[in-house]
């Protein structure tokens, strides 16, 4: 079905200006011509010019789209399903062809060949294939459909030849071939040399001039590909990431991270195929570097630029990184793109753009590696958003300057016309998605929405200087729709926002000193679509806030909404502002219609809105006024009918004009319309124009200018454009503010600002504040602040502040009264209330939200109650056996049971019926075993289980021999003997066990007897229990069950049929073994609750006796837990509730009145109880007589006169009575006392009794249990017998379903054999026969060549033979080979060894020639250029003045008629060769493809064989499962699951016998090693005694020559001689002489420090005596001055006076601080008088040490100075 189509006139519209995404690379259709996409049009783009044209077209949409030079074609394709593909000619502008049947719904790409005369197009969804289509016919070719294996998203195609093209994706390039054959093409597609496990994502390629297709990765990888076999030939790394490859005419271009530019020269003679390629791709290996040696010199580096350096160079430099370099297709200049959508032109180097085949100029002379700014020349082309765009806005009436923002962040500020600015633009990038614009009237202040939740208020005033001044996050919700307009006093904005959660936020945004401030949010009005402020209804004389205007609908009506805006001095205090401070009207559009639900909302008039609508309508209605409930409303009756329905679809965008007079629409479906609007409301469409796709969601926005002639639209990702009526004759003047040079400085980088909104630290989500009143100089300080208001309205608002002030200042006292007041004065919190309207809204809004969250509660509990319902059903109902534990009463043990499920009558018939299967089968076994059998019947057994098994395997799981058998009987003599050594063992045990119970016996006393006959019996009764239980304990072991009896022995498991019964057999010994553990389980809960009930009855007597004791003491009792109750996972406790019940008042009221009730029942009951009462009056209260009271319970009743009468004074009768008293009381405490240990005792046995209970019944579980561990391994092994069954089944279905598909694909391939058989045979009949008319045609031209048939066509002349010879000449003379060449579209397809001559330095073919490029040849279906017949006249044919003499004219001219019949004759033949080498082309290839069909076949035929034949070896292949002991598997364990298909099983006599043969064989072993060992000892011992004599030898050897060679000095004569005493006497009476010399010395010195010290002491003594003079003197003085003080004051006057002076002998007054500061000097001299002394001393020690030092250096060397002062014999000599 072929896209729909609209007339080209409906999108002819005068663009003015467009900045739509262009294809990187961009499309030449001419040296300097650019072609692109311009919504649905095409757009020419001279650039030399700076001119562009457009070509309308009928296509809603365009998606690929591609050129080509040479012929100046464009090919796009259109949107839709089944995309068709135009191609158009530009000169002249023509519709060449339309392609259908490309794809189904997705064209990948498009492409033409260079010489135009193919166009490719590569299709990946749904099918993914690649066509090629004649651009001479418009037909597609024979042959060159391509079935892809995976989706392509490139393609591109050789510039050398039309034959080698590469398709690309992300992480693979295939290189296809294309060859020429008979009446049709081959296709091949070379296979894939990039490894497909790589982790490579591809991000550049081109091709170069000697065929190479070079391949770059996001990894850094550059490799270099064969053009013609897509061989991997080399690879390197570069230095970073390549996004871009393109050439010249002789150097490769690279574009890398970084905005790097490197120039590269390629050097292809040094390509040779190397194996380690491969692992450089596939990252085994690291690659070498691009720039070294290292990667063979292929690449070497010759110039780079930094674009980024280059372009910050300028004011307004080169934003984002380069995602495209290409060069034009004249070779002059580059083309970058990047990625922030800027398109840029630079100059090429000339020395790196040069002709290959002209020599270099400049050759020796040394450049620059880097290219300089200046060298470059950037010059920027245009720009686009690379993201889909989300909102537009204009920053003035007409549409000059403009704003627009997309999903990317990318707030981008232009000039619809540029003029003296270089770019035209500003750009501003933000983290998140910039949703929503809006702009001021004067377009001073520009607002962004973002889907953070962040207003950014920018200044664009001028427009080249734009800012961010605020940022305010409203929500952590993101922002849909953001709005604004002036407010009611002229000096601030109304701001409003739409959030994605329906909500609407107010905020202010104040004009001196911008700023956002958030007012808050209003309730939820429902699923808002649109919202608008109705600034038409806005009069600078009104002081009424606007109005917003919003559209949604509200449950199944669809509304208008007009809500009020807050007032100027509103001042938040929550979240939600009030709905007095927001008034809210609304309006009813429709009811229960979805097609008329609003979608956008516009301010017409003062007395008229605009609303659009789903189905496409637009209508004009009054502004909403009324209050009510929606569902009281009728349906408001529009004002007017702009826009009928169904005449577009979804309105998408309104925007009135400023003047109101005309109206903008966007719809989906690609159409925007002007509107013009009367003043009676009548509506007029002025232009309709369809220029956005609607495949991509048609138009989204949409603004005009203030006379709404020129219009700004946006399809969202097909960019912007600026545009109005055809043939308007409007033009667009440039923006009146000039550019400013300095908004590019080092703080915005470049003219690039970025925000990070995302920052939840940097902008908080607001919160409001709760702000006190404001005193005198705060108020004041924010009245500064303010806007300039005018002297009367600043005089109100203070005024007004201050009564507010007075109020609550009046307010806060009377609380404060209140609150001090007495308690009948004082009012309560609610009669403070003076709004009670406002009160009861507050109620009635909380009591509707309390019955909200019940009517949840309640839903939710529902809806949990049908799952707990549903789960039952399922779950629980189904099952026989509920599943639950036995939990141990005295530690952690617990034993599960096993649910069961109950067994369905189906279920149970089928094992009945296999049950009687069984039976059969075993009696015919029998029947074959026995004697009766027929002698042919005998053998018909599948296995002979005796043949293979002893029957002592018992570690086979399920193999029960069967009787009669030789196994059973080796298998019941193994169990016999088995089963007396268990007796024996036993019997040892039991002897051993008897022994020592008589020991114990003798060392025990005798026990003590029962107290009680109920607990005797309790106790007998739980002895009981467990004595049963233990009679019951049977072990899984001895579990015979009757399953056993129909299973199949693991031997004759050879078929599925028996595999499948088998399996139900299993799981029914599964069952039963399960159900054989539930009775046990049953068993072991009834001995619990005996048991149970047994502790019970001793914890109440246990209680009792405590009781009587008067001991609290916790006793505890056995509960059952949750969990051995099957039925409490249903049950829900009140201590499991954790949350706490809410109790409403009603239902508090209603438990009171209750409590109240039974409180008063009560009372009554006490108070009329007559028997109560006649109890406590005869019995105390209690029923019990004395004899029933206990030891504990009886008292003595004292009277009274023993109290109070003295026992002297007492009577005989008294004293008897009192005697007798203390008698019975004496007897009474002896009873007590024993009662009391009567009672311990008896609290000892019970106790002792409970932990007999507990340990009893630990033992029972214990063992319970052990027997789940046993029934487990039993139960385990049965599942795990049917799971490997089952996996059986499974690969023998798996088997059959891959022999069923591997005799198809035999089937097809054999299909594929046969027709590959007869297309062969076919066409190699045809080449039969055309060898046949060519061996015709070859006779032919023989016969009309040879000489004879020239003879004899002049046999009947007058010719003499010299003239027939010469004409014979001139009849054999050959044409020129060059004058008579193939035209050049006769030219074949190019090879591989054409396409790429290595070794040469110079590609064959020159692909930056657009000349010598051409149509290589002639594509099949098109006709050949009329040219000359090769019988026609050339220039070297005979010419009549060649005629040799004797000829006349005529034989000449029958000559010439025979020449030209031979030069037929082989013209023909030379076609007709070509034809056989075409066809014996195609043969070949149909021979090649009918060998591998058959190679294909044989392949299929032999993996079906070798399936077959393993079918056959699995079929008796059994698997059986053995059970051993973990110590007897010697197969090493893996971490998971360990393969033990390769393992052995070994009999145990066989290992024991081997065991003992070793151990022999080791014991001789040890023997011989002992012999040896002794052997080897002595030897050692000789060698060493051998090694000790020989180097005892070599010591006297080596001392004789030491003696020999020994150097005789004077020091060893004199030695021998014996003169050395007297030297050795010298030396002492030295040394000697010296000690007595130091001796003195030290004598001397020690003198010298005894004098010094006696003059030391001698100074002390006098400094003592003068410090106690000077003492005794200060106390003295001390006296004097206190005895003079007390006389100054006796003779003081009383009353006081002046204060005496110093002086005249009165006490001087101290200054405390003068005292501290001069102790502080007296210390600091005395503190420095030390350090002198000190120094003093120290500066002659030092002279005296160097003084000593000189000494000792003379000593040291012969001097002959002598010093000229005295030396004394000390050394400490101070002199």
């Amino acid at each position: 079905m072929a896209p729909p189509k609209k007339p080209a006139q409906a999108s002819k519209v005068d663009l003015h200006a467009s900045h739509v995404p262009l294809s990187a690379p961009i499309n030449f259709v001419g040296p300097r011509t650019v072609c692109y996409a311009v919504a649905n049009q095409v757009c020419i783009w001279d650039l030399d010019a700076d001119s562009k044209t457009y070509l309308p077209t009928t296509a809603y949409g365009i998606t690929k789209l591609c050129t080509n030079v040479e012929l100046g074609l464009v090919a796009f394709s259109v949107g839709g399903s089944f995309p068709q593909v135009l191609v158009y000619q530009l000169k002249p502008q023509k519709l060449m062809f339309t392609i259908s049947d490309v794809a189904e719904l997705e064209l990948a790409d498009l492409a033409f060949s260079r010489c135009g005369s193919r166009l490719y197009a590569l299709a990946r969804a749904t099918s993914k294939k690649m066509c090629v289509f004649s651009m001479k016919t418009g037909e597609r070719l024979k042959g060159c459909d391509l079935e892809l294996p995976l989706r392509f998203d490139k393609i591109s195609v050789y510039p050398g030849h039309k034959d080698h093209m590469a398709v690309v994706r992300g992480s693979s390039v295939r290189i296809i071939e294309v060859t020429k054959s008979f009446e049709t093409y081959i296709t091949k597609l070379q296979p894939n040399s990039i490894p497909v496990d790589a982790d490579i994502s591809i991000s550049a390629f081109s091709w170069t001039a000697a065929g190479h297709f070079i391949v770059a990765t996001r990894q850094g990888l550059v490799c270099t590909l064969d053009g013609s076999s897509g061989a991997l030939l080399h690879v390197c790394q570069a230095e970073s990431p390549i996004t871009s490859i393109s050439m010249t005419r002789s150097h490769l271009v690279t574009s890398h991270i970084g905005n790097a530019l490197n120039f590269w020269s390629f050097r292809p003679e040094q390509l040779t195929e190397s194996p380690e390629a491969f692992s450089f791709a596939s990252g085994l290996a690291d690659a070498p570097s691009m720039a070294s040696a290292a990667s063979g010199g292929v690449f070497k580096l010759e110039k780079t630029a930094d674009l980024e350096n280059v372009g910050q160079a300028k004011a307004h430099g080169l934003l984002g990184q380069v995602a495209c370099v290409q060069v034009t297709p004249d070779f002059q200049n580059g083309i970058v793109t990047t990625a922030e959508g800027e398109v840029w032109s630079l100059n090429l180097p000339p020395q790196q753009n040069q002709d290959p085949l002209a020599g270099r100029s400049g050759e020796g002379e040394e450049e620059d590696m880097y290219v300089r700014g200046d060298q470059l020349d950037m010059q920027m082309l245009t720009w686009f958003h690379t993201h889909a765009i989300t909102d537009i806005c204009n920053l003035d009436n007409d549409v000059k300057v403009c704003a627009s923002a997309d999903e990317g962040g990318r707030l981008r500020i232009w000039e619809a016309v540029r003029d003296k600015d270089p770019k035209g633009f500003r750009m501003m990038r933000f983290t998140s998605c910039v949703t929503s614009l809006a702009c001021d009237s004067d377009g001073k202040l520009l607002m962004a929405g973002t889907d953070s939740g962040c207003i950014h208020l920018l200044s664009v005033s001028p427009w080249t200087q734009a800012r961010v001044v605020d940022t305010q996050r409203i929500s952590e919700v993101g922002i849909v729709k953001i709005c604004c307009c002036i407010s009611e006093d002229g000096m601030s904005l109304k701001v409003a926002a739409l959030l994605f959660n329906n909500a609407i936020a107010f905020c202010n945004v104040s004009l001196r000193e911008p700023k956002v401030k958030m007012l808050g949010f209003i309730e939820p009005l429902g699923a808002i679509e649109d919202i608008c402020f109705h600034d038409k209804d806005i009069n600078p004389e009104d002081t009424v806030p606007a109005k917003l205007l919003v559209v949604g609908t509200a449950g199944e009506a669809s509304c208008l909404w007009a809500v009020r805006s807050p007032r100027e001095d509103y001042e938040p205090h929550s979240l939600e502002i009030e709905r007095d401070a927001c008034p809210v009207a609304s309006a009813k559009l429709a009811d229960k219609r979805p097609d008329e639900k609003p979608t956008a909302v516009g301010s017409q008039s003062r007395k008229a809105v605009v609303v659009g609508f789903a189905n496409g309508a637009v209508r004009s209605y009054t502004p909403p006024s009324s209050t009510d409930k929606m569902s009281k409303q009728a349906v408001a009756t529009p004002l007017a009918s702009l826009v009928k329905p169904d005449d577009t679809q979804l309105v998408s965008s309104l925007r009135p004009s400023t003047t109101g007079a005309a109206l903008a629409v966007a719809s989906m479906d690609g159409s925007v319309c002007q509107i013009g609007i009367g003043f009676d409301e009548t509506a007029t469409e002025t232009v309709s124009k369809t220029l956005h796709n609607p495949f991509n969601g048609g138009a989204t926005q949409v603004i005009s200018g203030k006379d709404g002639q020129v219009v700004v639209s946006t399809g969202g990702s097909d960019g912007l454009l600026v545009w109005s009526a055809p043939d308007s004759g409007i033009r667009l003047q440039p923006a009146d503010a000039e550019p400013d040079e300095d908004m590019f400085n080092e703080e915005t980088q470049g003219g690039f600002f970025e925000l990070d909104d995302t920052d939840m630290t940097a902008f908080p989500v607001w919160v409001p504040v709760d702000r006190s009143p404001l005193d005198g100089a705060e108020e004041a300080e924010e009245v500064d602040q303010e806007l300039e208001l005018s002297e009367e309205a600043l005089a109100k608002r203070r005024m007004m502040t201050h009564e507010v002030d007075q109020l609550r200042k009046k307010l806060r006292v009377l609380i404060e009264h209140n609150n001090a007041a007495q308690d009948l004065e004082k009012l309560e919190r609610n009669e403070f209330c003076v709004d009670f309207e406002e009160r009861d809204a507050i109620a009635a809004k909380s009591k509707e939200g309390c019955d909200a969250l019940r009517a949840k509660i309640e839903h939710e509990n529902m809806a949990r109650q049908l799952v707990r319902d549903r789960l039952i059903k399922e779950f629980w109902d189904p099952m026989r056996e509920k599943g639950c534990q036995i939990a141990s009463l005295m530690s952690n043990i617990s034993v599960s049971s096993y649910p069961e499920r109950i067994v369905s009558e189906e279920e149970s018939t089928v094992t009945k019926k296999l049950h009687v299967l069984r039976n059969s089968e075993k009696l015919e076994w029998q029947m074959l075993r026995g004697p009766e059998c027929p002698a042919e019947l005998r053998s018909d057994l599948v296995l002979e289980e005796d043949s293979f098994a002893t029957g002592r395997e018992r570690y086979i799981v399920n193999w029960w021999p069967a009787a009669g058998t030789k196994a059973a009987e080796s298998r019941a003599k193994q169990l016999a003997d088995a089963e007396a050594e268990e007796k024996r063992i036993a019997q040892i045990a039991k002897e051993k066990a008897e022994k020592e119970a008589e020991k114990a016996k003798d060392s025990k006393d005798s026990k003590d007897k029962d107290k009680g006959g109920g607990d005797a019996k309790k106790e007998d009764a739980g002895g009981k229990a467990g004595a049963g239980e233990m009679e019951r304990g049977s072990t899984v072991d001895a579990i015979v069950t009757m399953e056993q009896d129909f299973l199949y022995e693991p031997f004759e498991l050879v078929t599925n049929s028996r595999r499948r019964l088998q399996i139900n057999l299993l799981q029914s010994l599964s069952a039963e073994y399960r159900a054989h553990f539930n009775e046990l389980f049953k068993a072991c809960q009834s001995d619990k609750a005996n048991i149970m009930d047994g502790i019970k009855e001793k914890t109440t007597r246990i209680k009792a006796i405590l009781g009587e004791l008067q001991i609290d003491e916790h006793v505890p009792e056995p509960k059952l837990q949750n969990v051995e109750e099957a039925d409490s996972v249903l049950k829900v406790k009140d201590d499991e509730i954790v949350a706490e019940k809410f109790i409403s008042a009603e239902e508090k009221k209603k438990l009171a009145e209750a409590a109240a009730k039974e409180e008063e029942r009560l009372r009554q009951l006490r108070e009329n109880d007559a028997g109560q009462r006649a109890l406590v009056q005869m019995m105390g209260g209690t029923l019990k007589t004395k004899k029933d009271l206990s030891a504990l319970e009886i008292t003595l009743d004292k009277e009274p006169w023993m109290d109070e009468i003295p026992e002297e004074d007492m009577t005989e009768v008294q004293k008897a009575a009192y005697a007798e008293y203390l008698a019975n009381e004496k007897a009474l405490m002896e009873l007590q006392d024993a009662y009391r240990k009567q009672l311990h005792e008896e609290l000892k046995t019970l106790r002792a009794g409970v932990e007999d209970l507990t340990v009893q019944f630990e033992a029972l579980l214990k063992k319970l249990h052990h027997e789940r561990f046993a029934h487990d391994a039993k139960f385990f092994c049965q599942e795990l017998y049917c799971a490997r069954l089952q996996l059986a089944l499974l690969q023998s279905v798996e088997d059959s379903m891959v022999k069923e598909q591997a005799q198809l694909d035999v089937e097809a391939a054999a299909g594929k054999v046969k027709t590959a058989e007869s297309k062969l045979a076919a066409f190699s009949e045809e080449v039969a026969e055309a060898k046949g008319q060519q061996d015709d045609r070859v006779r032919y031209e023989k016969e009309v060549s040879s000489a004879q048939h020239f003879r004899q066509a002049f046999a009947n002349s007058a010719l003499e033979p010299n003239a027939i010879t010469a004409l014979l000449q001139l009849f054999r003379k050959r044409r020129d080979k060059a004058a008579a060449g193939a035209a050049p579209h006769m030219r074949a397809s190019a090879s591989g060894s054409q396409l790429l001559k290595a070794g040469t330095g110079l590609p064959p073919y020159n692909p930056f020639n657009a000349a010598a490029a051409g149509d290589p040849y002639l594509d099949l279906g098109v006709p050949e250029p009329k040219g000359t017949s090769p019988d026609a006249p050339a220039d070297d044919d005979p010419k009549l003045e060649d005629c040799p003499e004797g000829v006349d004219e005529a034989s000449f001219q029958q000559m010439m008629q025979l020449r030209s019949e031979k030069l037929a004759a082989e013209a023909e033949v030379a076609k007709g060769a070509a034809v056989l080498t075409e066809m014996a082309g195609l043969q070949t290839h149909l021979q090649k493809e009918t060998e591998e069909a058959k190679v294909n076949y044989d392949r299929l035929e032999r993996e079906l064989r070798e399936h077959k034949d393993l079918m056959n070896r699995e079929l008796y292949d059994i698997e059986l499962l053995f059970k051993l002991k973990q110590g007897q598997v010697e197969v090493p364990q893996a971490a998971v699951v360990t393969d033990y298909s390769d393992a052995i099983v070994i009999d145990q006599e066989v290992v024991e016998s081997r065991n003992g043969r070793i151990t022999e064989l080791g014991k001789s072993k040890v023997n011989v090693l002992t012999i040896i060992k002794e052997f080897r000892k002595k030897l050692s011992l000789l060698e060493w005694e051998h090694s000790m004599l020989a180097m005892q030898t070599t010591d006297l050897e080596e001392r004789t020559k030491d003696v020999h060679m020994l150097r005789v000095t004077k020091d060893l004569q004199s030695l021998l001689k014996g003169g050395e005493e007297g030297r050795n006497k010298a030396e002492s009476d030295l040394l000697e002489r010296k000690i007595e010399h130091l001796n003195e010395t030290t004598e001397k010195k020690e003198q010298a420090l005894k004098k010094q010290y006696g003059i030391g002491s001698h100074a002390a003594k006098l400094r003592k005596g003068e410090n106690l003079m000077l003492e005794k003197k200060l106390r003295e003085l001390q006296q004097n001055v206190i005895q003079r003080e007390h006389i100054r004051r006796l003779r003081a006057p009383a009353g006081g006076g002046a204060k005496p002076q110093t002086g005249g002998g009165g006490r001087v007054e101290e200054n405390e601080g003068a005292a501290k500061a001069a102790q502080s000097a007296f210390r600091e001299v005395r503190g420095r008088q030390k350090l002198m002394e000190a120094a003093k001393k120290h500066t002659q020690e030092i002279e005296l040490l160097h003084k000593e030092l000189d000494r000792l250096r003379q000593r040291t060397f012969p001097s002959f100075v002598q010093l000229h002062e005295d030396r004394p014999a000390n050394p400490d000599h101070t002199g």
